[in-house]
């Protein structure tokens, strides 16, 4: 099952089968026998370096069964991005611009209050959806041509569009691609925004892995994107964050002459991405192995805060669920409630303090864990110790930047 590239149908080679995994978002109310489960391989494309998984899961199965999960991305940036949004060639105020999810609203009224008059939320009745708690894992499936034509008949076509944190979700690339040329008009513009995985890839950053994200973007992959299927490429824009930096891609409906070959060093250095990532996972997974049963062989145990779909990744596909005792989460929607896969019971913070685990994992985003450490203050005070799982954070626990195990 190797599958082919999103970006140029070549054949994959194929870097890392973590077997057949839960869905990230399917908390449980028991203990259960059996769970849902779907093959998670990683995978790169030879020829454009795309990291991206061989097989997209099914989408009705990624869709949430508790209505109040949601995912938030960062914002700060995007005053920056309509700045460039309105200096975009033919763009001024009576203009067209949509956006196609509840991720786009926030661009969309900075527009308005910028004096936009012509602007287009589009609600998922219009994508022909109609289903609870559906969300980018089932816009991206109906994204087809035939609705696209279908958005610009309904209200014409827009200058602009909109099109924030989807790309990397779709299970064809280029079928959401050709869906969105048939919506906006021969000039349009379109203004992609993704999570960067350069830098989490290269740090060994198991939880950026996610079954909702079928395509795993950096710089280079992303800026190659879009000529196969007839857009011009008019910049990408870095927007670094603590946890993932965003890349926004700005796009224009005008073709250029095919897809320029890569450089062969810029080539290697994406494929040599993939290959270290490989291989350094499956290092770093026993080191964080090794120094989690130590703490069990002294009888101490270990606990993990924040019960979000980050932390089960890294409880997942690290195979570590067994070496912790609970996950901590305040949320009282989560508190009573068991991780998927794992099974681990999600509790209180107050907990914490009753149990007092020799070591308490972070799944917080670094910029969060000041906080994080000042509301568990006695915990640190009774000896804890706090860490994160993010090699970017600058509390990383131990083995997330060493290959060898640190003293506990």
């Amino acid at each position: 099952m190797s599958g082919t590239c999103q970006i140029c149908g070549e054949g994959l080679t194929p870097l890392l089968d973590f077997g057949r995994q839960p869905v990230c978002n399917r908390y449980l109310s028991a203990l259960a026998t059996s769970e849902f489960r779907y093959p998670l391989i990683l995978a790169q494309c030879p020829r454009d370096a795309l990291l991206q998984l061989t097989k997209p899961w099914p989408s009705e199965e990624l869709r949430p069964r508790l209505p109040w999960i949601s995912y938030q991305e960062p914002e700060p940036h995007l005053d920056d991005v309509v700045e460039r949004i309105v200096r975009l060639p033919g763009v001024n105020r009576d203009t067209l611009i949509a956006g196609l999810s509840y991720k786009d609203d926030s661009v969309l009224d900075r527009l308005g209050r910028r004096g936009f008059r012509n602007l287009w939320k589009v609600a998922l009745g219009e994508l022909g959806l109609d289903l609870p708690g559906a969300g980018m894992e089932s816009i991206q499936k109906v994204l087809t041509p035939a609705i696209g034509a279908s958005l610009r008949a309904a209200r014409g076509a827009p200058g602009v569009i909109v099109v924030r944190h989807l790309i990397e979700h779709a299970n064809s690339v280029g079928t959401v691609l050709r869906a969105l040329q048939s919506w906006g008009g021969p000039a349009a513009h379109f203004v992609f925004e993704v999570p960067d995985s350069e830098d989490t890839f290269r740090k060994l950053d198991a939880s950026t892995l996610w079954e909702e994200h079928v395509s795993y973007f950096t710089e280079f992959t992303l800026g190659r994107a879009f000529a196969p299927y007839g857009l011009d490429l008019l910049e990408v824009v870095r927007y670094p964050y603590t946890l993932e930096d965003c890349l926004v891609a700005f796009v224009t409906n005008r073709a250029p002459d095919g897809l320029p070959p890569p450089a062969p060093d810029s080539l290697d250095s994406e494929l040599a991405l993939g290959l270290n990532f490989r291989d350094g996972l499956e290092d770093l997974a026993r080191c964080c192995r090794r120094e989690l049963e130590g703490i069990r062989e002294r009888g101490k145990t270990a606990a993990l805060l924040g019960a979000g779909h980050r932390a089960a990744t890294f409880l997942n596909l690290l195979s570590l669920g067994d070496l912790f005792s609970c996950v901590i989460d305040d949320d009282p929607r989560k508190t009573g409630l068991f991780m998927p896969g794992s099974q681990l019971p999600i509790l209180p913070s107050s907990q914490l303090l009753a149990k007092r685990p020799a070591l308490c994992l972070v799944a917080a985003a670094p910029d969060s864990e000041p906080a994080v450490l000042k509301r568990n203050e006695a915990y640190l005070a009774a000896g804890g110790r706090m860490a994160s799982i993010y090699p970017r954070s600058s509390r990383a626990w131990a083995p997330l930047f060493a290959k060898t195990p640190a003293s506990a």
